[in-house]
């Protein structure tokens, strides 16, 4: 995929990076949704959409998962096939994988948090083979 170098000034910057925070994405994920919209003629994924979806299926989980274990995330291929999106199964999962992960950081996805286990007396933050592993704080409580 071909990149583009872009300088702006920071005053442009902070107020495009002002709304993407309000869309809950990246400034560059921002960026290029404008840009898709003025000129672009496909189908795009939907991000935020998914991002979403993904949310609420984690606040269903009775366990611990990883990302693979949310049928959001598990569908991409099929879902790109079906609009005949041209991104690569594997962009739109790191990208969703990112997003996910600031949203859970920041507070967007309340009750869930990555998991972390006690190693030499450190905790530490869940792999599962190398896929992070996150759980919904209240599903301990249910049990």
């Amino acid at each position: 995929m071909p990149r583009v170098n872009l300088s702006l000034s920071q005053e442009l910057f902070d107020r495009i990076e002002k709304e993407a925070k309000k869309e809950n994405v990246t400034v560059n994920y921002y960026v290029c949704e404008m840009l898709e919209e003025q000129f672009g003629k496909r189908t795009t994924y939907d991000y935020s959409v998914a991002v979403g979806e993904m949310i609420k299926e984690s606040r269903k989980m009775e366990k611990e998962f990883t990302l693979s274990d949310l049928p959001t995330f598990s569908d991409v291929d099929a879902v790109l096939k079906e609009y005949k999106i041209k991104e690569s199964p594997a962009q739109v999962r790191a990208r969703l994988g990112k997003m996910f992960n600031e949203a859970v950081r920041k507070g967007v996805a309340k009750d869930v948090k990555r998991a972390t286990v006690v190693r030499d007396g450190k905790e530490q933050l869940k792999f599962y083979c190398r896929a992070a592993v996150y759980e919904n704080k209240l599903s301990k409580s249910k049990k």
